[in-house]
């Protein structure tokens, strides 16, 4: 990914839901994403669009999604950041029951190179 080229907390949930889907073997389609993220049809097809723009998912012709080798990476990059912040926060603030948002608002915030470097850290 560019350096300059910056996720949305939305850009996010969406790489790793995607990632989920297919690290469980199952087809992803705008449908399913609707249904499991509670999002309106066109919401996710706008989405879509743009995850397309930036070369993160491709679509088949029978409107299967793939995530692109540099989504996949991405992905399983993001994956590794939230799961870090996600335990941080679980220490942090034991009593915070959702922190998804905040989470995902900290790894589009937080340049690329500096979430590296908390990973690698203990």
């Amino acid at each position: 990914m560019k350096t300059n080229e910056k996720l949305t907390p939305a850009n996010i949930r969406y790489l790793l839901t995607m990632k989920a889907f297919s690290d469980a073997g199952r087809q992803i389609r705008n449908a399913y994403l609707a249904e499991y993220l509670h999002y309106k049809k066109s919401s996710i097809h706008s989405m879509l669009k743009s995850l397309v723009s930036i070369g993160m998912i491709q679509k088949d012709d029978d409107n299967i999604i793939y995530l692109t080798e540099k989504g996949a990476e991405t992905a399983l990059r993001y994956q590794q950041y939230y799961t870090k912040l996600e335990t941080m926060m679980r220490k942090c603030f034991p009593e915070l029951d959702e922190s998804e948002n905040a989470i995902l608002a900290l790894l589009s915030e937080i340049p690329e190179h500096t979430l590296q470097q908390m990973i690698y850290r203990d």
